[in-house]
């Protein structure tokens, strides 16, 4: 990613996936167009095949991983791969952020609905999507660059190498890192699937309209993209699926 941080501009958004993902991606970059928001894109390719389909776009910043495993397939929840493909984000956030640019850090299985840079305020160093019993769920975060933001994510970093899952290590180090201020995202407009797939009302509907859904509570892609057909979230046509 070396390569490209002189040419981004702050606020980076950015996201990771293998193959496996594809057409989540697609929908996830689609999103993101039909709400108009001009703004850096980097997409963390884990294997060849998603970097080859994604390099030629002018659009976004597509970067093959430099981690010298390639991990290609989906991969079963909380398997050994899986951690792994969610554990190197961190590693990419630290070099955004070390080289001053406040960074969007998503999962692909996110939809973009409205323009959520308004809700990032200067109040805190770290904007983090609440979830049940997390509190805060490490697949959707905007953190600014700012000194207590970067101890945190090196004590997050630190601590993933132990027997932590990304997602408590995640909450651990925020809690513990001294200074830092966060923000929690409001759970109706920065939503997960916990909650919006409870109703199948459109988005447009619902009172406050959602900014972005994030759809967990849902295991692997072709489970996602059913969901999100059923509730109007799924924006490609036939010709932009492969």
């Amino acid at each position: 990613m070396e390569d490209i941080l002189p040419f981004l501009t702050s606020p980076v958004v950015i996201t990771t996936a293998n193959f496996g993902y594809l057409q989540i991606v697609n929908n996830f970059l689609k999103s993101i167009e039909k709400v108009g928001v001009n703004v850096s894109i980097v997409l963390l390719c884990e294997d060849d095949l998603l970097y080859n389909h994604f390099h030629k776009r002018k659009d976004i910043n597509a970067v093959i991983t430099e981690f010298t495993t390639n991990i290609t397939q989906v991969q079963k929840f909380r398997s050994n791969a899986y951690n792994e493909l969610v554990n190197r984000k961190i590693l990419h956030v630290l070099q955004l952020i070390s080289n001053g640019l406040d960074t969007f850090c998503l999962d692909s299985d996110t939809i973009w609905l409205q323009n959520p840079f308004p809700y990032f305020d200067e109040e805190a160093d770290l904007f983090a999507q609440q979830e049940k019993g997390a509190p805060y769920c490490a697949g959707m975060f905007f953190i600014r660059a700012t000194n207590s933001s970067i101890r945190m994510v090196l004590y997050w970093k630190a601590l993933d190498k132990h027997e932590y899952t990304n997602q408590k290590s995640y909450n651990k180090a925020i809690k513990e890192t001294m200074g830092l201020r966060v923000k929690g995202l409001p759970t109706k407009q920065f939503v997960g699937g916990e909650i919006y797939f409870k109703k199948l009302k459109p988005w447009f509907k619902r009172n406050p309209a959602p900014v972005i859904v994030h759809a967990t509570w849902r295991l692997g892609p072709e489970s996602k993209i059913k969901q999100l057909q059923k509730c109007d979230l799924w924006f490609l046509n036939g010709t932009e699926m492969g």
